[in-house]
């Protein structure tokens, strides 16, 4: 188990332990069950505002928005995130400290789409009491999701920090509500903030520039503002799901490995959240190789910027 740190004083521990084997087991139970795990992570209980602080609270939902948060406000205020960088969070279930940290915060940043499903009640309630909230999606431009990958649910897609000039579209406002709030003048952070978006863009644009046939199959759908913004096409995902708490079938991956195979896909690709049995079933059925990408995790040590561009070199390489 190692422990690190990033900028803003949290402190998470990483689990890098060894895929459980399953033996033999139907598609479905494993799907169900989702056994295969590669990642987990802890979060410290300084993550949380400094004893005798004065600073105001600002809390992010997730660890990606808290990185970009931190960037943004700098020392002006104590930056708490709630799931821990590690946790899928689609998954996560807060604590009674975790609601009481939402509720006591001078601002909460959230991602705005049900993103972080088992947050949605405590945001609503916080709200209610007139605690401030900024929710990211409302200030970018929203992808909409094909209906056969949304099991009946509102069809925008959260996965919105994977297209960083999607993300900056915030940073105006994000920047305008956090002056607001902490009292201090962020415009000129914003501006620096908007260009490194610029910048990250060109980077995974050049990484991916080499690649003629981009064409993925991934774990959920989590990828459409990636694709869209450097020119690949999704096949399909092993959870046909904006969530990856969503369920599959023996007859959706039948379908599924026929149109990769139709494709020619490369690779199958596995994320957070699915269960990598499956996917290693799925590739070696198609004759293809299964390669994780880390799409909703910050890399260790690392921060938005690693992000992006590690997980267009994962895909770039694997796609050779």
């Amino acid at each position: 188990m190692a422990v690190f740190q990033v900028d803003n004083g949290s402190h998470y521990c990483y689990d890098a332990g060894m895929t459980k084997q399953l033996g033999q087991y139907p598609v479905r139970t494993l799907v169900v069950l989702g056994l295969v795990t590669t990642l987990t992570a802890c979060q410290d209980s300084q993550n949380t505002k400094s004893e005798g602080s004065t600073k105001p609270v600002v809390v992010a939902t997730y660890s990606i928005l808290g990185d970009v948060v931190t960037d943004l406000v700098g020392n002006a205020a104590d930056v708490v995130v709630i799931i821990a960088n590690g946790q899928d969070p689609h998954e996560f279930e807060p604590s009674v400290k975790d609601i009481e940290q939402i509720n006591k915060a001078d601002l909460v940043i959230s991602n705005g789409l049900d993103l972080e499903e088992h947050l949605v009640d405590a945001l609503a309630q916080a709200a209610a009491k007139g605690v401030a909230m900024f929710a990211a999606s409302e200030h970018v431009t929203v992808r909409a999701a094909g209906p056969e990958l949304t099991d009946g649910k509102d069809n925008k897609d959260p996965h919105l920090w994977l297209d960083p000039l999607t993300l900056a579209e915030m940073i105006p406002d994000l920047s305008a509500e956090l002056g607001k709030v902490l009292g201090v003048d962020l415009a000129s952070r914003a501006t620096e903030l908007t260009s490194k978006m610029s910048a990250i863009n060109e980077q995974a644009m050049t990484i991916m520039s080499p690649v003629s046939n981009c064409v993925l199959v991934t774990g959920h759908d989590s990828l459409g503002y990636f694709a869209a913004r450097y020119g690949c096409n999704i096949v399909g995902a092993v959870i046909p799901s904006l969530s990856s708490l969503a369920e599959t079938s023996a007859g959706e991956l039948a379908d599924l490995k026929k149109l990769a195979t139709s494709a020619k896909v490369r690779a199958i690709f596995t994320e957070l959240g699915t269960p990598r049995a499956v996917v290693d079933q799925i590739a070696k059925e198609v004759g293809v190789k299964s390669v994780e990408l880390q799409t909703h995790v910050l890399p260790i040590d690392g921060h938005y910027a690693d992000l992006i561009t590690s997980l267009a070199a994962s895909i770039a390489d694997a796609l050779k």
